[in-house]
C-alpha cells in the first residue's frame, strides 16, 4: 500500500471517527429536546442542528462502509461466478459505482456552489449550510477516491490472473 493510499485510509478513518461524534451529539439533542418537551420547555433551533450534523454522521458513514467494504453488493450472484468472468464482471461492476457516485459528486458541487452563491442558511439559527455541503462534498471525493483504489487493485490483480476482493 503506497503513501496515496495510506493517507486516503487515514482521512477516512478520521471521517468516521468525526462522524460518529457528530451522531452521538444528534442522539443526545433529541435526547434533550424529548426530555425538554415532557417538561414543556421548548429548545427552539433543534431541528436545524440535527438537520445540518446529520450530513456529517451520514457522509462519513457512508465511507466507513467504503473502507470496511460492507457496501450493499450482489454476491448472490457473483459468487456463483468463476476466474476471469467473475473478475471481469466485479471490474465492470467497480466501474459502474465509481460513475455513481461521481455524479453524485458532480450534482452535489453544482447544488453547493449555487446554494453558497445564494447564501443558504438554517432557517431558525441562521448558520449558514456551506460548511456541511462542503463535508459532503468531502466525503464524496473521499468515496471516489476509496472506489479507484479498490478498482485499480482488481484489475491489476485480474490482469496478473488472480482474482481480488
Amino acid at each position: 500500500m503506497g503513501w496515496f493510499e495510506k493517507t486516503i485510509m487515514r482521512i477516512g478513518n478520521w471521517g468516521t471517527a468525526i462522524g460518529a461524534v457528530f451522531m452521538s451529539a444528534i442522539a443526545l439533542i433529541i435526547t434533550a429536546t424529548v426530555l425538554g418537551r415532557a417538561f414543556r420547555i421548548a429548545l427552539p433551533g433543534t431541528f436545524d442542528l440535527v438537520e445540518t450534523l446529520v450530513v456529517v454522521g451520514i457522509a462519513f458513514a457512508l465511507v466507513y462502509g467504503q473502507l470496511q467494504d460492507r457496501h450493499l453488493r450482489a454476491e448472490i450472484a457473483i459468487e456463483r461466478l468463476r476466474g476471469r468472468v467473475k473478475g471481469a464482471v466485479e471490474s465492470f461492476l467497480g466501474i459502474l459505482n465509481l460513475f455513481y457516485w461521481a455524479v453524485l459528486l458532480w450534482a452535489a458541487v453544482e447544488v453547493m456552489l449555487d446554494k453558497w452563491s445564494a447564501g443558504e442558511e438554517t432557517e431558525i439559527l441562521k448558520v449558514p449550510i456551506i460548511p456541511f455541503r462542503g463535508v459532503w462534498v468531502f466525503a464524496l471525493i473521499l468515496m471516489c477516491l476509496l472506489l479507484l483504489i479498490r478498482l485499480f487493485h482488481h484489475i491489476k490483480g485480474l490482469v496478473k490472473g488472480r482474482v481480488e476482493k
